[in-house]
């Protein structure tokens, strides 16, 4: 299990001929162009609809802004200090109010209690602004495609046939169930191989073997319990040696599960305690809204060219780039932030040892007086000399060898597109890792000149119950995305608000206005009075087919409506094909939503610049068109599209309902209906829809009708002579 000679893979079969296809980055360059150049084009061009609808939506705007001056707010933009794997991005200038956070139990999410109150003076106030928005021809769309259950071979096997790496990215902001659509795709004869690339533990999945023992893995490739497939974790992962051990490898021991000859490590990062314990001292006012797993100290080590490697174990401690001295230059970071905070040795160990997330080789870290003595020590026994920890390897050139003798290569991806680094959106609150598609392709250092290399992404989202973790603008949640850690709430609490499913569905959902507007209100029960979006996301997060809350964190997960504003710049980046899981929840509502607009809306009338547009109050953001930063989506509401439920019709995949069909099955009309919607306004293929928690409970989609808006060939990928006209004008 130590560095040695090369390691020999399992024979690989030839790769399926593609001749047909264009080159791969041919391909690529023409999406990117055709990317950009849509992307400006939306921007600037005004449609004919919008040009008839301009006299209604001036009138409307000068009645929004005399009102907004009528109503100054004490909103401000408040950048938190977290220096984790998020920073934390919130609009309230206090979330945290006390009142809230001394209550116990149902009190702490009751309407007149500490935040609570604020919350509900806030929506009173941009509803009051926002009332009489015109009606939005997108919300008189009529859905009329229809969908049917179709084989894996017929759907998901041509595109893996097709393609030399295959790509499982997140679609939204992570825990969109991306396990399921791995496992699938791994079990296909062709693919060889299983990588995690980037990022690190603070991304959590869990997996049912097959003999139903439950795994939680947080670097893992989910491929590990797939017989035959060999799993890698690559060189740009960054990995505390303790945790993995103790967490995840572990579980492999106990259970008997094979992995010496199928699970290989890279050259990774190494976190290490004092990594963990910068992340608390950045966090100390609110060290629950980390996950205190050290991402963001580890990545700022990366990125400086300090710290350890894993290489580093083998190769001595002694020396200028010895491990020893690499390690004391890393911890000059530690200490100066104990200096800078004013905080001592001896109240890091207390307010670490009231955490539950801080793990005992972090505490001894405080403890020990040779501090790089403690950390090589702890390293050597859980690495250097542990016949447990898996072979290392060359994982990059391992992959290209793959690829090279016609195998093909599964990367599995963390997080997500919205919480990658490079998302520009959304960049102050995301993970410090490249975690979209791009991102991923970089770290596995694949030859991307070869000509061989056909790249298929498949992006993951979810829904009903589309979800964040952590903090940052999100115009469809149905909360602020600060509110569970600013009333310090959590599914006790949830519980014990006892709120009645159908009850708080009838009265939300009858809420949403002609306009897609959501009007504020309150919810009632013998329990309490809660803000009605409250009542929503508590009776979401606990709903038994739900269930949000964060595998890593613990924390409930914020959620909301599917977005197809952010979804459609998703598919202008790593379209078109789309799984969306957790699609049978929706057994369970008589009426579902589905966000297809923003409008913009200051509280003050206070225009805001993203990218060179200035957004005004009354100003709308449709899907396909240039989404903005998220100081500007702090300040955009839902236009919401309502969209019947189908209860009498279950599609979860034991259902009574579902197993007494004749398959494969049409699928429910209101299925189909919330489907065409989001194909419509997103231009996504969605390939297949979650109907239950287990690995093959998934429906393969076919369409039995042409989509309008078809991928155009390359011979059409130009832009048109409005748009030229339009790019010679902005010139």
């Amino acid at each position: 299990g130590r560095p040695g000679g090369p390691v020999q893979l399992p024979t690989t079969a030839a790769l399926k001929p593609w001749c047909s296809r264009p080159s791969s980055m041919s391909r690529l360059l023409d999406l990117a162009t055709g990317a950009a150049l849509g992307a400006l084009g939306l921007a600037l061009i005004v449609t004919l609809n919008e040009r008839l609808e301009e006299e209604t939506r001036r009138l409307w705007r000068r009645g929004l802004l005399a009102a907004s001056r009528a109503a100054r707010s004490t909103l401000t933009y408040d950048q938190e200090d977290e220096h984790g794997d998020e920073q934390e991005f919130s609009m309230s200038k206090s979330p945290g109010t006390p009142g809230s956070r001394a209550a116990s139990g149902a009190r702490k999410c009751q309407l007149g209690v500490g935040y609570n109150k604020q919350l509900a003076d806030e929506r009173r106030q941009i509803y009051a602004l926002l009332e009489n928005l015109p009606r939005l021809p997108e919300l008189d769309y009529v859905p009329t495609a229809k969908y049917e259950e179709a084989p894996i071979e017929e759907v998901l096997h041509p595109l893996i046939a097709e393609a030399s790496v295959i790509l499982v990215a997140g679609a939204y902001f992570g825990d969109e169930g991306k396990g399921k659509t791995v496992d699938a795709i791994a079990r296909h004869p062709e693919v060889k191989v299983v990588a995690r690339v980037n990022s690190g533990e603070n991304a959590g999945h869990t997996v049912f073997g097959e003999t139903g023992h439950k795994y939680d893995f947080h670097l893992c490739p989910s491929g590990l319990l797939t017989p035959g497939k060999v799993n890698m974790i690559g060189p740009e992962c960054v990995m505390d040696p303790v945790s993995f051990m103790e967490r995840e490898v572990s579980q492999l021991v106990r259970t008997g599960v094979s992995y010496k000859e199928r699970l290989f490590i890279g050259n990774v990062h190494l976190v290490c305690p004092h990594h963990k314990l910068l992340d608390l001292i950045g966090s100390w006012d609110a060290p629950n809204r980390s996950t205190l797993q050290g991402m963001g100290p580890v990545h700022a080590s990366k990125a400086s060219r300090r710290g350890l490697r894993l290489d580093h174990l083998f190769n001595g401690r002694e020396g200028q780039q010895g491990s020893r001295a690499r390690l004391e230059r890393d911890m000059g970071e530690y200490w100066g932030a104990l200096s800078s905070k004013s905080i001592t040795e001896e109240e890091l160990h207390e307010k670490a040892k009231a955490n539950s997330k801080i793990q005992p080789h972090v505490l001894g870290f405080i403890a020990a007086r040779d501090k790089a003595q403690y950390v090589l020590d702890l390293f050597d026994r859980y690495v250097v000399h542990n016949a447990d920890f898996p072979p290392c390897a060359d994982v990059s050139f391992l992959l290209r060898q793959t690829l090279s003798s016609g195998g093909k290569v599964l990367l599995e991806g963390p997080q997500s597109y919205f919480l990658s680094n490079a998302a520009e959106k959304f960049w102050d609150s995301g993970t410090s890792a490249n975690t979209d598609a791009a991102g991923m392709l970089c770290a596995a250092r694949v030859n991307i000149g070869s000509p061989s290399l056909s790249p298929l992404a498949i992006n993951i989202h979810k829904t009903p119950g589309s979800s964040r973790v952590g903090s940052g603008a999100n115009p469809c949640a149905l909360v602020p995305q600060h509110y569970f850690a600013a009333t310090d709430s959590t599914k006790e609490d949830f519980e014990a608000m006892q709120i009645d499913w159908r009850d708080v569905c009838v009265q939300y959902f009858g809420s949403i206005g002609a306009n897609g507007l959501l009007r504020p209100g309150a919810f009632t029960n013998h329990t309490g009075t809660y803000d009605l979006g409250v009542a929503m996301a508590a009776a979401s997060c606990v709903h038994p087919s739900h269930r949000e809350f964060g595998v890593t964190s613990g924390r409930p997960r914020v959620v909301g409506f599917f977005d197809c504003v952010a979804h459609a710049e998703l598919m202008q980046a790593q379209g078109p094909y789309c799984s969306i899981s957790a699609f049978d929840r929706a057994d369970d509502y008589d009426t579902y939503a589905v966000c297809v607009a923003y409008v913009y809306v200051h509280p003050e009338g206070t225009p805001l610049s993203s990218n060179g547009r200035l957004f005004r109050n009354g100003d709308i953001l449709r899907a396909g068109e240039q989404l903005p930063t998220q100081q500007v989506l702090a300040h955009c509401q839902p236009v919401l599209k309502k969209v019947d439920g189908w209860r009498e019709t279950p599609i979860f995949a034991r259902s009574e309902w579902w197993l007494a069909q004749q398959h494969p099955v049409a699928l429910p009309e209101n299925v189909c209906k919330l489907l065409d919607i989001i194909e419509h306004f997103t231009k996504t293929v969605i390939l297949s829809i979650g109907n239950g928690p287990r690995g093959d409970e998934i429906i393969y989609l076919r369409r039995l009708a042409t989509r309008a808006w078809a991928t155009p060939s390359k011979a059409s990928r130009r832009p048109s002579a409005s748009l030229e006209e339009a790019l010679r004008s902005r010139a």
